[in-house]
Formats: structure tokens, sequence, C-alpha cells
């Protein structure tokens, strides 16, 4: 097309709506049509070059019945799902208005780590986990509804760093209408992330079902919590290893029943997930190859991965390192240590997160503290010992004379002595721990000033009241 939409229709109705719609910026274009931003907040506008009656008729039925979105609660657009038909001055349908999907980046800077490590620094296998259970949900609520995604790959998918996912490009879901049961077709497929039984075949011609997509979503969670394709390894058979497709069609993955690859050195083993979560890729790659029928549902995937977030751990050696208790150790440490590569790097904490850990570190200090102090103090008591605690100045506490002790005097001044001494070791240990935990000059600061605070104070501590 010659001229460009937004050329020859700057303002166009809303079906539906009596405020019109304005064309302001372009944001794309493809060789079916355009992008724009509007003058509707949060909104833009997909207008097609040459849109055929089949295509207004499908955004018809798509408008009409909108699958529920399971985050509208936290006012999150799971789905960039058209909203209202846009028409020129003379009628003419030319595409939809649509929610922007804003401040998020594409499936592939989530689970690249070079990208990952650029684009969302401090994105961990925790969060990776969480945006793979929001992808499941999406799919549950599409399905629902009655429609199937089709074409879901990476492009399709933009992530923010809440691990918020978002569906684009819906107007190519297969959609079926309710009311005349006509099926409005998605033509196309990306490698990898087409089923096996549909590889090579004319995906204009045929009705797909939520079989189809499971394969898909089975793929699209490998690749967030492995980072990479399942239908890779090293080859163990005759000649050159198959291209992927080849791979895929004859269901070669490392963990298949009779495979002919092997996962790789940098392969992440399938162990390292929780339990339900092997099973499940088990189930689709291997059982669920040929039939779709056996391969896990999106319901089936959000319960085995609530339970697999439920089940990480945070690493006490690295702030972003998270694994699987079923698994028993931190497998991302044992991979730095033999491999030298670490997916998911120490991160720089926030100013907030620095207070909250000095907060917590000195919480978990003064608490054995007090301990410590309290129990020296009894030994003191029949000298009328008062201690004062140095967070709260004002409190007084007055301790009972105890009844006269039969030890040799000897034996109470080593008792006292002993837990004194202990108490300044237990204390000295703890804030040395807390100093080097810090990376930055205001916590090694505050943690010397801390220390330096507890040996001014602890005459007053251990000091008997005249």
């Amino acid at each position: 097309m010659a001229q460009s939409i937004g050329t020859t229709a700057k303002v166009l109705t809303c079906v539906g709506h009596s405020e019109p719609v304005e064309l302001t910026t372009q944001l794309a274009t493809s060789g079916e049509g355009e992008v724009w931003h509007t003058n509707w907040p949060g909104y833009l506008a997909k207008l097609y070059f040459n849109p055929s009656g089949d295509r207004i008729r499908k955004l018809e039925v798509m408008v009409t019945n909108p699958p529920t979105d399971p985050n509208a609660a936290i006012n999150h657009p799971s789905f960039a799902w058209p909203k209202a038909l846009l028409q020129d001055a003379s009628g003419r349908s030319l595409g939809f208005l649509m929610p922007e999907i804003a401040h998020s980046v594409g499936l592939f800077d989530v689970y690249n780590p070079q990208r990952r490590r650029t684009v969302l620094p401090g994105f961990n296998w925790l969060y990776l986990h969480v945006t793979a259970m929001n992808i499941a949900s999406i799919t549950q609520a599409i399905h629902a509804k009655g429609y199937v995604l089709g074409d879901i790959k990476p492009q399709n998918i933009l992530v923010n760093n809440q691990a918020l996912p978002s569906v684009i490009d819906t107007d190519s879901f297969q959609v079926r209408d309710p009311q005349t049961g006509q099926v409005f077709r998605c033509p196309v497929g990306s490698e990898g992330f087409t089923p096996p039984e549909l590889l090579g075949r004319d995906l204009a011609q045929l009705d797909q079902t939520e079989g189809h997509d499971r394969f898909r979503l089975a793929v699209i969670i490998h690749l967030l919590l492995f980072g990479d394709q399942p239908y890779k390894g090293v080859w163990t058979g005759w000649g050159d290893s198959p291209d992927p497709n080849q791979l895929l069609s004859q269901g070669h993955w490392p963990y298949g029943a009779t495979t002919l690859i092997q996962p790789g050195p940098l392969t992440i083993p399938l162990e390292t997930v929780h339990p339900e979560l092997q099973q499940c890729f088990l189930r689709c790659f291997n059982e669920g190859h040929r039939d779709a029928s056996l391969r896990p549902t999106p319901g089936e995937w959000l319960q085995a991965l609530k339970l697999a977030v439920a089940d990480l751990k945070a690493c006490p050696k690295v702030n972003c390192h998270y694994y699987s208790q079923s698994y028993g150790r931190c497998y991302w440490c044992d991979r730095k240590k033999a491999l030298g590569v670490d997916v998911f790097p120490k991160a720089s904490l926030s100013r907030e997160q620095w207070q909250a850990r000095n907060h917590d570190a000195a919480a978990a200090l003064f608490k054995p503290l007090a301990h410590a102090v309290t129990t020296a103090s009894i030994y003191l008591g029949e000298r009328g010992a008062k201690l004062s605690w140095p967070r709260s100045p004002q409190l007084q506490l007055t301790l009972p004379k105890l009844p006269s002790l039969t030890l040799p005097e000897q034996w109470i001044k080593y008792a006292v002595t002993t837990g004194i001494v202990s108490t300044a070791i237990l204390s000295i240990l703890l804030i040395g721990k807390v100093l080097m935990a810090q990376e930055d000059t205001e916590s090694a600061v505050f943690g010397t000033l801390l220390f330096i605070g507890l040996i001014a104070l602890w005459p007053r501590l251990v000091k008997p009241s005249d």
C-alpha cells in the first residue's frame, strides 16, 4: 500500500463508544497493517491495509466474547484483546482498539541469560517460575472461552519486571463463532513451537485444538525454566545431527525413552525443578509426543508451578540464587563452581533493600545478646545489679535479691566471667558476620558504628549499681 493509513484517516469512529479515536504517532508497521498510539490513554489502534470481511467478522466475535482476565484485579492487561472496532468516516472497518502493554520486554529478553542480565537485572529463577505460572493461567483463561492461541512464540509474549506477562497479536488466534459455528483459523506457526503432528501441514486448512496449544505452552515453560529449547543436546546417532524440526518430529529430547541425544555440558538437568514439573515435561514430550490428549493442560501446569514456587528456597550465599528444596542444594552455586558460569549473578540491592537487610541483621544480633546479658545479670543479682538496655534507656530492670548461694566465691566469679566473655565473643562474631555481608560503604559504616557502640556500652551493661 503506497499511502499510510494514518495519513488518510487521522480520526476514527470507535464502534459502541461516543468518543472518537485520534491517531497520534505510528508505533509499528508490517505487511498487513500498522499500529498507532491514540489519544485514548493506555490504548493503541491496529489498522489493516486491506481487511477482508472474514477478518472483520472475526474481530466482532472477539470484541463480543472476551475471555476473563486473570490479572484484572491488579489492573494488569494479560492480553491485548480487541476492545472495539475502528471505522473511517465512510463507515468502513479498518481495525480495532486494544490495550497498550507498557513497560515490558519480549520473552527472549527474559529467558536468555545474557539479555536478562542487561534488561532485567535481578530477575531470578523464582521470577521465571512465576512468569511461567502466569502464562499458564492466561492460557487457561483463553481456552476456557473456546479460543486456541495457535502461534504461541516468544515474540508474542511481553513480560514486565514483576513477572506479569501479556499476550499480544491476539487477532491471530483461532476463533470460533458461538452463534454460527464458523471457525476463523490461525494460518501461521513458528519453528520449534509447532507440535509434531502439525509439522508440514497447511495450518490455514485445518482446525486446531487446545491439545496443540498444550505442546506450545510446554516449550515456553521449558524456555523459561531451562533457558533453551527442549529438543537440543549432543547427538549420539550416526552421521550429523538432524535439524531441529526433525529432532522434534522424531521426539528426540534428552529425557526420551529411545532418544538419540543426550544433555550437553551446559544443559540444566531436569531434576533441578520440582518433581511435579518433571512429570509434566515427561508427559508432554514422551507420552504426549503424538497423543495431544496426554499432554498436561494449562491448569495442570498451573498447579505444578504453584507447588514449585512454594518449594523454592533462597540461597544464603548469592542473593539471586533460588533452588528447589526437593533438589536439596543450590544448583546455581554448583554450576558456577563447575563451569564458571552463573546465569543468575549477584545483583546490587536498592537503598531500601539494604536498609531492610541492616535492620534484620541488627535485630538478629541484639536478640542473642540480650539473652546473654540477662543470663550474666542473674549472677550479679546478689549485689542488687540494675541493667539498662541501650535500645530502651528509660527501662530499668531491677532484679530481686536471690537466696545466698552455697557455692564458693571463686566459682561465682568464674561463672560471671565466663558469661561475660562468652557474650563478648558472640557479639564480635555476629558483628563480624554483619560487616562481611555488606557490599556498600553505607552498610560498612553502619556495622562499624554498631560495633564501636556496643564496645562503648559494654561497661554499663555489666557494671553493678552502687
